[in-house]
């Protein structure tokens, strides 16, 4: 098969990469990017009566104005256009989303000049939020070539009048290889861990469920399972729920590899609370993403983007992510997440 894609072709010389596979000397490797980001309230200016944004409109207590979206639209894209592209030069094929108001926003993200020329293509669902903001996903149709995207509910067993995020599903060919990619944004752990945990439970068993129907009707489809789950790895929603584990070289056919849980046991994380890191930010992959010789693309690496200029300088919240308003103030930040993005490799015949 004769690939038409502009694809980067990199010739390893040695393992550049901390927590990286080890990819053969000599040889030749596709290298693409798979990424996440919970980029804290992208709201456009506009009052929308079906949703609780007052505070993200000119006369709300945000003060949101066009020059504050527009700043936010551009920190936002130049994040984005910068993952990854140390390895490949069209960055990351693929990124999901989630704290997204409406396809307009994305539509302005996208158009972004610093964007503009991946041609990103737009997943999203006005979803039931009270607050408004859903999941989403960007993909470069050069690589990656949708197939079908569907939202999938989430009922909260704590308050089921309560509306909280939908799940994405989106399924397509990366590069002729079937894949799936569940979006997600779980419950938040407001309440207190402990009694918002059943949330979090209620949402793995969601997204276990719909992997596993993925998986009973076309078993070769490489599954990644991203977003912000207001969970660490080694939570209980994530290891028992999701059945997942840390160690790549213990291949478990019915459970899924998370590459974070050691960065997490390193003490890394991708957001920060009361002077500890958290490590919500995941991107789990099935067996069928796991090297075996990366004549498809599998998994190769895992990587924090947290760039010093994503990081907050003063105060104490330094080294923190720099948030966009902080304390009630607006601060001109990026988000209180940092991204986190795979790498996979495919060796070049």
């Amino acid at each position: 098969m004769v690939l038409k894609y502009k694809i980067f072709a990199l010739f390893i010389l040695l393992d550049l990469f901390s927590n990286a596979q080890v990819l053969e000397k000599g040889k030749n490797y596709f290298i693409t990017g798979i990424g996440f980001w919970n980029v804290e309230n992208l709201y456009d200016t506009i009052n929308d009566p079906q949703k609780q944004d007052e505070e993200f409109t000119p006369e709300g207590t945000n003060v949101w104005v066009g020059s504050r979206y527009r700043t936010k639209i551009n920190h936002l894209a130049k994040v984005i256009s910068q993952m990854a592209t140390d390895v490949t030069p069209d960055g990351l094929a693929i990124i999901g989303l989630c704290e997204i108001e409406n396809k307009n926003v994305l539509k302005d993200l996208v158009a972004d000049t610093q964007l503009k020329a991946r041609n990103y293509q737009i997943v999203h669902f006005d979803g039931p939020d009270a607050r408004g903001v859903d999941p989403a996903l960007l993909f470069n149709p050069n690589y990656f070539k949708l197939t079908k995207a569907v939202p999938y509910r989430v009922t909260l067993i704590t308050d089921s009048a309560h509306k909280t995020r939908d799940q994405l599903l989106v399924t397509g060919s990366l590069y002729g290889d079937p894949v799936a990619i569940i979006v997600n944004h779980w419950p938040s752990r407001r309440g207190g861990e402990m009694a918002s945990r059943p949330n979090r439970i209620v949402a793995a068993k969601m997204c276990r469920h719909i992997a596993d129907s993925i998986t009973k009707v076309s078993p070769d489809t490489k599954i990644m399972i991203m977003g912000d789950l207001n969970d660490d790895p080694t939570n209980e929603s994530v290891k028992k729920h999701i059945k997942t584990y840390g160690d790549i070289h213990r291949t478990r056919d019915d459970e899924y590899f998370n590459p974070m849980e050691s960065l997490f046991k390193q003490g890394i994380g991708s957001l920060a609370w009361e002077d500890a890191w958290n490590l919500f930010d995941q991107i789990l992959v099935n067996k069928n993403l796991l090297p075996t010789g990366y004549s498809s693309f599998q998994y190769y690496n895992v990587r924090i983007f947290n760039k010093p200029y994503l990081k907050s300088d003063y105060g104490n919240f330094k080294g923190y992510p720099f948030r966009t308003y902080s304390g009630g103030a607006y601060t001109a930040g990026y988000s209180d997440h940092f991204p986190v993005f795979i790498l996979l490799a495919k060796e070049k015949k």
